[in-house]
Order: C-alpha cells, then sequence, then structure tokens
C-alpha cells in the first residue's frame, strides 16, 4: 500500500481517507491499483462501514462508474422502487437527488423500505457547492446501540408497514411538490402490466386507485444483521415516513396537510405491521439519535465516497450554490 496515504477526518474513523502519494497519478494506473488492492478495500468497508477516495483522477461520471466496476462490489442497481427525486445520468449512475436545497435529508440507509436493498452505495462529487451541502453519514451500528431500549423493543416485536402513493405523470399535487414522483418514475416504464410485474417480483403489494393512482406497500423488519459481520444495525425509514413537524418543519408539514387532502395521495405514510400507529415522541427521539450520530466533511471535487449500505447511513445538509453529487448503488 506504498502508493497511498491513509488517514481519518474525525474521531469517529468513518470515513476512512485514501489519498495517492504520487498526485500525478494516472487514471490507468489507479483503476490497477484497485484491481491489485480489492480485499483491502472490501475488508476496510466492513470495518469503519465508508472509504473515501480524495485527489484521484476521478473526471466524471464514466471514470466514476468504472471504479464502481473495478471494486467488483456486485452489479449495478437501477433505481427501481425509490422514491427520492433523481435522474439518471448513465446506466447505474444517477445524480444523488433533486430534492431542495433548503430541505436537510437525515440519515438512512439507502432504499431500507424495501425487501431488495443494495448491499453499497457510490457518491461522487462533480460540482461541490459553495456553502454545506454534505453528504452527512452515520454508523448504524452506533445508532442501534443509542436508540432507547423501549422504542427499540417495540420496532423490532411489531415490525414496520411502509406505504407510498403515486400519481400516473404529474398532477396539480406533484407540480407544486416536486419531491412526488410518478409511478412512471418510480418504476421506469409507463406500462401498469410492467409495475405489476417488478412489485411481485420485490415483494411489493400494489393497488390502483381512481386516475390511475398506485398504492403500494411493504412489511419489513426494523432492525437486521448484517450479512457479513452479523452485527446488528438500525435499519428502516419510519422517520422518512412520517411528515411531522421535526422532519420537515412547521411550514413544510401544514404545507404537506394542506395539498394531501385527497385520500390515496399522501406521498408516504408509516405504521408497525399490524397497522397500529408509531408514538411521534419515539419518531422524535429517533430522529434526536440520528443528528447525535451525523458525521459532517466537506466535499472536495472529484471526492468518491464508497459506503456499505447496511453499516453506515447517509443523508444531505442543505446547501446555497450549485450542486451536482452522482450516485450509484451494487449489489448481488
Amino acid at each position: 500500500m506504498k502508493k497511498v496515504a491513509i488517514k481519518f477526518l474525525n474521531e469517529d474513523k468513518l470515513p476512512l481517507v485514501i489519498e495517492p502519494v504520487d498526485k500525478n497519478i494516472t487514471f490507468t494506473e489507479f483503476l490497477e491499483f484497485i484491481e491489485d488492492n480489492r480485499e483491502f478495500f472490501k475488508q476496510n468497508l466492513l470495518k469503519y462501514g465508508g472509504i473515501l477516495l480524495r485527489n484521484f483522477p476521478i473526471e466524471n461520471d464514466k471514470a466514476f462508474a468504472s471504479v464502481i466496476k473495478s471494486l467488483q462490489m456486485g452489479n449495478f442497481i437501477n433505481y427501481i422502487g425509490g422514491d427520492s427525486p433523481r435522474k439518471k445520468v448513465i446506466e447505474g449512475v444517477y445524480t444523488s437527488t433533486e430534492a431542495p436545497a433548503w430541505f436537510k435529508i437525515p440519515l438512512h440507509n439507502e432504499l431500507s423500505y424495501v425487501k431488495n436493498y443494495p448491499g453499497h452505495i457510490f457518491f461522487y462529487c462533480e460540482t461541490p457547492p459553495i456553502e454545506k451541502g454534505q453528504t452527512i453519514i452515520g454508523d448504524a451500528r452506533k445508532i442501534y446501540r443509542d436508540i432507547h431500549d423501549e422504542v427499540k423493543v417495540k420496532f423490532m416485536t411489531k415490525g414496520l408497514k411502509y406505504v407510498s402513493c403515486y400519481p400516473y405523470k404529474r398532477d396539480f399535487m406533484t407540480h407544486f411538490n416536486k419531491s412526488h414522483k410518478s409511478w412512471t418514475n418510480v418504476f421506469e416504464t409507463e406500462d401498469k402490466q410492467e409495475v405489476e410485474k417488478k412489485c411481485l417480483a420485490n415483494d411489493i403489494s400494489f393497488k390502483w386507485h381512481k386516475n390511475d393512482w398506485l398504492e403500494i406497500s411493504q412489511v419489513l423488519p426494523s432492525v437486521i444483521s448484517h450479512p457479513a459481520t452479523q452485527e446488528k444495525v438500525w435499519f428502516n425509514q419510519a422517520h422518512h415516513f412520517d411528515f411531522n413537524p421535526k422532519f420537515l418543519g412547521w411550514s413544510g408539514y401544514l404545507g404537506t396537510k394542506l395539498l394531501y387532502f385527497r385520500k390515496n395521495t399522501l406521498l408516504h405514510s408509516v405504521t408497525y405491521a399490524d397497522q397500529t400507529k408509531i408514538a411521534r415522541k419515539d419518531l422524535y427521539h429517533i430522529l434526536d439519535v440520528l443528528d447525535k450520530n451525523t458525521i459532517y466533511f466537506p466535499w472536495q471535487k472529484n471526492d468518491m465516497l464508497i459506503l456499505d449500505n447496511v453499516l453506515a447511513m447517509h443523508g444531505r445538509e442543505t446547501f446555497t450554490g450549485k450542486r451536482r453529487i452522482l450516485t450509484a448503488m451494487t449489489g448481488e
């Protein structure tokens, strides 16, 4: 490992930072280094949860995709069933999120509300923002330990039911709420039979409502064990699926109340698997624990962040100025 320097940005040791000793390293040499040291990357990702590649010649979306392929951490996964507003850039690579700059996205594991979640998620900084705009991260093992036992027991015993509703293409509500995607975007097809096929393949329950609105739901655990290390982690998005003032802020909460007045049109809702309500104080406690465990570091142009999607959570801070972060996911 003489070709690189290894360090940490914080006492949490997340992420592990790898930089080249030779700042003039070529992209071909960089890929050769990765291919020669794949086991090092895999073992350290299991240990720390995240790796930041900094000052390497990763200069565009295609180079980003090439690095991911060289790491051999699974096949690219399309964002089917995910509803964060984002655009496909090239096959397997998307913008990280198109959510408004003023909105902070709390920590979460990507697609933890679907059965077939990605094992790894990657981020690439094409354009760092002028101010803030960090892709925040957190250790899901520590978060699991910090959740109060009484909350943990309820969540683990009961499980969670996630419900989402999407229109066919955009309507007047989704015009005002850019975060509310259509099911044609979510499933990347306009064919209802193809949507149903994808739902069945992924154990997603579905219902069609008036005006071609689609409701999907899934029942999933709130805590899982990492498939390789067997460490328990907090792995759910209950705090993202409940639209409350602490999550949205009072203006966003009141706007949501005014906007979603029709039945079967609310973007998200969550209950326990038996459809009993989750106490808001428990959701607030979870948000507090996530805030306490949030790690910040500023993006630099051409940074690439690799996360084990089970061991590490991510989110997004608010920002000003242009910001373009790309993302990709892999799984078996």
